[in-house]
């Protein structure tokens, strides 16, 4: 149990890090609309590399440093390996995706300026797999979503014969061939 407190710990510590690096590009970023708007002047091709320079530090701190720090390179096994490099994959896709999505807000005319978003939120989610393949954690993630699973089965059968009785109430018809209350059978 001790050992759990310590990762879990450690874990904070390094996510606290991140967060601090990021909230100091975060208020970099702030700062230079203010100056720009102070100013009038705001280089639209300087905020882009703001925004694009926060997107791939945020990638490299969440996915290349909090994992080293957290020792998840050591004993890295082939199917870990795997889920990294797919997880690296969809980093890539994502940030290329939000990149040109940055780089081409100045195209206000084009229809498909909210593709590249959707790429990114599609690969961020794949991402979430992956990265529980990488981190060891996808049996304990399956385990988990077996058993919600066969609670809410557990819950749809107990729900099932109240749902019958008030659809045989209403003269509605039943499932699989029953009779309902005007006696008529279901077909099926």
């Amino acid at each position: 149990m001790e050992h759990n407190n310590d990762n879990l710990e450690r874990k904070r510590s390094v996510q606290k890090t991140t967060m601090i690096v990021l909230a100091v590009l975060t208020l970099i970023i702030i700062l230079y609309l203010v100056y720009g708007i102070v100013t009038k002047s705001t280089d639209m091709l300087m905020f882009g590399i703001l925004l694009g320079g926060f997107v791939v530090i945020y990638l490299v701190m969440t996915d290349i440093v909090e994992p080293y720090r957290l020792g998840l390179f050591q004993e890295l096994t082939a199917e870990r390996r795997s889920g990294f490099l797919k997880m690296m994959l969809m980093d890539v896709i994502g940030a290329g995706a939000l990149l040109y999505w940055l780089f081409g807000m100045t195209d206000s005319g084009s229809s498909e300026i909210l593709l590249p978003l959707l790429i990114y939120f599609i690969t961020a989610q794949v991402k979430r797999k992956y990265r529980a393949e990488f981190e060891g954690t996808l049996e304990e993630e399956a385990e988990q979503d077996a058993s919600g699973e066969e609670a809410a089965e557990e819950e749809s059968e107990e729900e099932k014969p109240e749902e019958e009785a008030e659809a045989s109430a209403c003269g509605l018809p039943g499932e699989n061939g029953e009779e309902t209350a005007s006696g008529e059978q279901d077909e099926e």
